[in-house]
């Protein structure tokens, strides 16, 4: 029989400058994407393929935080400094790191019944990621 992984929520961190990230929204607390694929083909008129390995590093991280999230004022600050900071995000089955960082959107607001969200994205330009 294969051993199960068991996924732990309270295992998942991001941090942000040194500073690790609290007061996430319900659903996904941050995500990250590639912007590229890892390879790039083509295909000649007469068919001979072509690929290229693709060294772009180029990665958005969104972090989704609750409006009264203690690290809604820290995330504003770096946006509105337009401060470069590193990036990091660990749970037991990765390592998602980047040392150059900005904050590329603020968070759009809305305020109502429920407890507002605030979504910052960030445009990390050397992301690795590393399975565990």
């Amino acid at each position: 029989m294969a051993d199960v992984r068991l996924y732990d929520a309270l295992k998942a961190n991001i941090v942000v400058d040194g500073r690790t990230i609290q007061g996430f929204r319900d659903g996904d607390m941050f995500s990250y994407t590639y912007k590229e694929e890892k390879v790039k083909t083509s295909v000649d008129a007469q068919g001979n393929p072509a690929i290229a390995i693709n060294n772009n590093h180029l990665a958005t991280v969104t972090i989704n935080l609750t409006g009264n999230s203690v690290d809604h004022k820290y995330l504003n600050g770096i946006a509105n400094a337009n401060k470069q900071v590193t990036l990091s995000i660990t749970s037991e089955f990765e390592k998602v790191s980047g040392n150059q960082a900005f904050i590329v959107k603020v968070p759009d607001g809305a305020f109502g019944k429920d407890t507002p969200k605030r979504s910052y994205t960030f445009e990390v330009l050397d992301m690795r990621v590393e399975a565990l």
